[in-house]
């Protein structure tokens, strides 16, 4: 994982709640152009109105304008304080309603908020190594939460602990733990951070990085349930990912009794399935790892064509030749 990547994919992660995605961490690039000659923006201005904001062209267009080869970042203080909750919750409505209240009562501390159902969970406690359970019982979905603040320790802990007892006053918890520890505290992190891995020893999967609005998750997630069931009975959906964002990683895995070849036969099927779903709610198909070859087809088919047409013709002035990242995106 590194800068230029990063940032030619605008990518995201965990982070973006508090800080962003990778354009919004950008104030200025240099980059070499297909005809060899260095396009220099390495200014380093919150405010400049002068003109075409030219380089976030660059940052999300995955190579295909030019090679990002220096870039000007924003750097934020390291928090003083930083907390961790992990909480048991009965539907993704309670999850959104938890989300709400952190909202309203941390503001821009609240720096995280992942959502995880059950089955990855419980994949994660089957197959990760080293992996402790958060919760001493079980619950449909889980929330972690991270409060960070520029004061002290006390300050988010007193924070995380206030809006944990609200929603337990409030039935939107059902259970949650606040880290004892910054250990316990990576603990929780790196539990969430294995979910993808702890997906693969249960065969093939078809895998979906969407965004909704934060506010359609619970009623995209009982949407999307009953089509995949459609394409395929059986199929096990693995949801987890960035609620605070409405970046949900909308995985299936195979069916139990199924081998991995037959399902990924339903790629295509499951795919559009999925996807419409994801439009239906005017989300995206494509929410942080960018579109590459693998989703260039269906971004072309069901983009608005002036917006296919617009990208050609940025493409067109920059790369006549077609030599940057051939094939991608458009």
């Amino acid at each position: 994982c590194q800068i230029g990547g990063n940032l030619s994919s605008n990518a995201g992660g965990t982070g973006v709640l508090a800080y962003g995605n990778a354009r919004e961490l950008c104030l200025g690039v240099e980059v070499v152009l297909p005809t060899g000659e260095v396009f220099d923006d390495l200014r380093k201005l919150k405010k400049d109105n002068t003109g075409y904001d030219l380089k976030n062209l660059f940052v999300g267009a995955e190579g295909t304008l030019g090679v990002i080869t220096a870039a000007v970042l924003k750097l934020f203080p390291k928090p003083k304080g930083r907390e961790v909750a992990f909480a048991g919750l009965s539907s993704p409505q309670a999850a959104l309603s938890l989300f709400s209240l952190a909202m309203d009562r941390a503001g821009a501390s609240l720096t995280a908020f992942e959502l995880i159902a059950k089955r990855p969970y419980d994949f994660t406690l089957k197959h990760g190594q080293g992996i402790t359970r958060p919760l001493a019982d079980d619950w449909p979905w889980y929330a972690l939460m991270q409060v960070s603040s520029g004061r002290s320790e006390e300050d988010g802990k007193a924070l995380i602990e206030e809006i944990l007892s609200a929603g337990l006053e409030q039935g939107i918890v059902g259970d949650a733990v606040v880290s004892a520890s910054l250990a316990q505290g990576d603990a929780f992190w790196n539990f969430r951070e294995t979910l993808p891995e702890c997906q693969k020893p249960e065969g093939a999967s078809i895998k979906h990085d969407i965004s909704v609005p934060i506010a359609s998750i619970p009623e995209f997630i009982e949407k999307a349930a009953g089509v995949v069931q459609t394409v395929c009975p059986g199929a096990r959906v693995v949801c987890f990912g960035h609620m605070g964002d409405g970046n949900l990683h909308y995985n299936i895995s195979r069916p139990l009794d199924w081998q991995d070849d037959p399902f990924l036969e339903l790629y295509h099927p499951m795919n559009k399935a999925v996807h419409d779903v994801v439009r239906s709610f005017h989300g995206s198909i494509s929410a942080e790892h960018g579109i590459g070859q693998l989703k260039r087809d269906e971004l072309i088919a069901t983009a608005p064509p002036m917006a296919i047409d617009l990208m050609r013709r940025v493409k067109a002035a920059f790369d006549p030749a077609g030599i940057m990242n051939p094939g991608k995106v458009i």
